[in-house]
């Protein structure tokens, strides 16, 4: 395996780790995780609404760099 590849699986794990952990902070329904750490209740009128912003920000291009890191895989493996 070379080095290219050694390093885009690397960078692929991170990025699906984060990916992972962006996704469960996410508020749905239920409240999510992001509740349970202070991101639930009122989050139009406290300035939390801006964090769910940033975070859905996050997560598009955390999601965007999954897949590019993805078919950049299966293209060289």
């Amino acid at each position: 395996m070379g080095i290219v590849k050694i390093i885009l699986l690397i960078i692929h794990v991170i990025v699906s780790l984060g990916l992972i952990v962006t996704v469960l902070l996410h508020s749905g329904k239920g409240g999510g995780l992001s509740s349970m750490l202070g991101g639930g209740g009122g989050s139009m009128f406290s300035g939390s609404y801006v964090v769910e912003k940033n975070l859905d920000r996050i997560t598009i291009v955390l999601g965007c760099f999954f897949v590019v890191t993805t078919l950049l895989l299966v293209w060289l493996l």
